[in-house]
């Protein structure tokens, strides 16, 4: 199993819509289909594609899911004609990946794009400085592409689930934890419980594996989910705010009252 973690993109990307007389963006035309790059100019640079298949899908719920070359990026758009097209990329997977240059170079350029257009059912987007350029084609998928083992379609940002067998969108289904041991992290932790609450799956940053953990009374009232272990993690719920701890030490807590 390929070891990842989410990051939190700090970089928010703003899309303007509507000039030079190009064809509007609207909702329906982008969540209509998954695009693949076909073009990258970069300065004066035609940059080489890698052999991964550089997608991205724009949902009718404003969440956005794309590949960037070895990891696979998430996050929310907002599309309006007072905004214009906003997109927080949100969180991305890290694997470790034997040469991220390219992945770099595409996430700094989408990040700094300001301008995105339809041309010949193209989703065409623009740099602010006019020297990057990004084409994007409808893609096809091919009959029989596989998914992963567990059947989900990691390429649309889905992810198995153990306690809720089945294949989520974390960003969705999941309760985003920031880190207080860090102020200054990057990555985020995600709490996804079972229907019935009795168990609740971590998916931690820089950790191979989602640890599953038990729901058990507290004898002052309340519960906490951990294992018997006193070695490992618990999630307790503290003034409605969601709070993962490791030995005394709070390591996460939610950003706000989400379930």
């Amino acid at each position: 199993m390929k070891k990842c973690f989410i990051m939190v993109l700090s970089l928010t990307v703003i899309f303007l819509v509507a000039c030079k007389g190009k064809k509007l963006i609207d909702k329906q035309e982008l969540a209509s289909q998954e695009w693949i790059l076909s073009e990258f100019k970069n300065g004066d640079t035609l940059q080489k594609l890698p052999a991964e298949k550089l997608t991205i899908f724009f949902t009718d719920t404003n969440t956005v899911y794309g590949m960037a070359g070895c990891n696979r990026f998430m996050g929310r758009y907002e599309l309006s004609k007072e905004k214009g097209f906003v997109m927080d990329p949100g969180g991305m997977t890290m694997m470790a990946c034997p040469d991220l240059e390219f992945e770099d170079i595409y996430m700094k350029a989408l990040s700094g794009s300001h301008f995105a257009s339809m041309e010949n059912e193209r989703l065409i987007i623009e740099g602010n400085d006019g020297k990057t350029v990004l084409i994007y084609e409808p893609y096809v998928k091919e009959v029989g592409v596989a998914m992963d083992e567990h059947g989900c379609n990691a390429a649309a940002g889905y992810m198995w689930s153990e306690v809720k067998k089945d294949c989520i969108r974390i960003f969705e289904t999941g309760i985003r934890m920031n880190s207080q041991t860090d102020k200054n992290a990057t990555s985020s932790a995600f709490l996804v419980f079972s229907p019935d609450s009795l168990q609740v799956e971590l998916f931690l940053p820089e950790e191979d594996i989602q640890p599953v953990l038990d729901r058990r009374s507290l004898p002052k009232g309340g519960y906490a989910w951990n294992q018997e272990d006193d070695d490992t993690y618990n999630v307790t719920k503290e003034d409605d705010i969601w709070v993962i701890s490791r030995r005394g030490v709070v390591l996460y807590t939610s950003v706000s009252d989400a379930k």
